[in-house]
Parts: C-alpha cells; structure tokens; sequence
C-alpha cells in the first residue's frame, strides 16, 4: 500500500465502535472498544493489531465492566519490541490510549483504577 494511500485511509474519519464481551483481535480500524467481562463471560483477552500495519494510529480501550476476578488483557501479537508485558484491566472504567509507531506498542496514558498498588506502610524511627 502506497504511504499516498495510507496517508488519506487515516485522514478519514472512521466511525467504529466496538463492545466485545469475549477474546477479540483487534483490525486496525478498531480504534474505540468498549469491552466488558462480568461473571457471565469472565476473563477475556483483547489481542492488539499488527504493530506495523497500526503505525501512526491511535487505541482507546475502556473497560465496561470489570473486577478482579474477570479481567480484561490487551496483549500484542509477539511482534512488538519491548513490549513491557500483558495490561490487565480489573476494574470499572480502567482505561488505556495506545499508539503504535511501527514497531513498538506506547501506553501514552492509562488508568488503572483497582490494579494500582499501595505504598507500603512506613514506620516512623525515634
């Protein structure tokens, strides 16, 4: 595909929406989704698009409905460098924005409501 064509494909506004409540893989054009995993699907996955066929573009993935036991998992294809690792989303409106730059998956945000650690208790030394 000619960088002409690529060019005018992303300038196009694609209205795509895309609520899964299963394991789903990703096109592409899937650049909004909405997953939910509740105890009638349980845990899913969401595996990412190419990370070359993504470059230049945009993922915004908010978690419906989530908990600690059904999770959702945004995975990429192994095809990634350095890729850090699975993001889990386990709560209600934990979110994520990816971009991918051809060949590297950046969170350039994420919130991550029920996943976040607490800082140790510290003691005070007298």
């Amino acid at each position: 595909m000619s960088l002409e064509k690529r060019y005018i494909e992303q300038d196009t506004v694609i209205d795509k929406f895309v609520a899964p409540i299963a394991d789903y893989s990703m096109t592409v054009r899937d650049y909004v989704l909405r997953p939910e995993a509740d105890e009638d699907s349980g845990a899913i996955t969401i595996s990412l698009p190419p990370v070359n066929a993504a470059a230049g573009r945009f993922y915004s993935i908010l978690a419906r409905d989530a908990d600690t036991t059904n999770t959702i998992t945004i995975q990429d294809l192994d095809d990634s460098e350095c890729w850090g690792g699975d993001i889990t989303l386990d709560g209600p409106c934990d979110k994520v924005l990816l971009y991918s730059d051809g060949f590297h998956w950046h969170t350039v945000a994420s919130v991550l409501t029920y996943s976040e650690t607490t800082p140790a208790e510290t003691t005070e030394q007298t």
